[in-house]
């Protein structure tokens, strides 16, 4: 039953007349109880119904009046007995008559009752719905919380076990580095003066996270401190310092480089007086092999 059939067939009118067949009352009954449009619909239909009602009843008081007055002057006319014999009979025709209306008034107010607890049940579950809709949302946001507080403890406890490592490599190779290494790789540097790349100095690298050790020696005049940079064959910077002094007062330095920086790759180091223009004061370049 829809919207379309209802407005046609004047079903919440002939519901609240009680015209309408029993089938048809009770499809529009389970239809009216969840659609706010046909309640409101059946109250207006019930408004005009009681409208309709009193003044009909101010129309039949009036002619009820005139009958009673009429009644009575036609009665007085008529003797005792003929009055008392008239009087009973018009008694068992009021309540002849009077018994359908009051079962349809006892009908008509069984029917305001039912509609008033439809509106009562739809006002509740629509508040119900309400409620749980807003407890649906605030779920939906607690769980995205959720969700995203987990991701950033995913991620801290990541950062937190890569330090870890990065400690404990570091922690490794700082007791490596006190202890003396035996036949740790030494290699003497040259100046680089335009010699081919099958001419350069070779370094094995060493095994593990042991050390290697790198010999040079630069051209006067000497600087009071160098600073140095190495560099693999594409041109990346892998460290750099500024604390490098000779050894000796031919120019001789020294440097000492974790093996785990140095793969197999041509490397070079560059030397550059600090406090001096910024020119390369000496370049050398080696190969690193396993």
């Amino acid at each position: 039953m829809n919207h379309t059939y209802i407005e046609e067939h004047q079903i919440a009118d002939r519901y609240v007349m009680g015209t309408l067949p029993p089938e048809e009352a009770e499809i529009f009954e389970d239809h009216y109880l969840s659609c706010p449009q046909c309640l409101d619909r059946l109250e207006l239909a019930e408004s005009m119904q009681r409208g309709f009602k009193r003044a009909a009843g101010q129309d039949a008081a009036r002619l009820v009046a005139a009958r009673q007055l009429a009644l009575v002057a036609w009665l007085a006319r008529l003797s005792r007995s003929r009055q008392a014999a008239t009087l009973l009979l018009a008694l068992l025709v009021v309540a002849v008559v009077a018994l359908p209306g009051a079962l349809a008034w006892r009908r008509l107010g069984a029917v305001d009752r039912e509609l008033a607890e439809a509106r009562r049940a739809l006002k509740q579950e629509r508040e119900r719905s309400t409620a749980g809709s807003q407890s649906a949302a605030e779920i939906g946001r607690l769980r995205s919380e959720i969700e995203a507080n987990r991701g950033d403890l995913d991620r801290e406890r990541q950062s937190r076990e890569q330090a870890a490592q990065q400690l404990a490599q570091a922690n490794e190779q700082l007791a490596q580095a006190r202890v003396p290494q035996e036949n740790a790789p030494l290699l003497y540097l040259g100046v680089t003066r335009g010699s081919g790349p099958d001419d350069l100095p070779v370094l094995h690298r060493p095994p593990g996270a042991g050390w290697a050790f790198l010999g040079f020696q630069v051209d006067p005049p000497f600087a009071g401190s160098y600073r140095w940079t190495l560099r693999n064959a594409r041109g990346q910077e892998l460290r750099h310092g500024t604390g490098l002094r000779p050894t000796d007062d031919e120019g001789s330095m020294s440097l000492s480089v974790p093996g785990s920086l140095l793969m197999p790759d041509d490397y070079t180091i560059t030397i550059e007086g600090v406090g001096r223009p910024a020119a390369t004061a000496s370049r050398f370049v080696f190969r690193v092999r396993p």
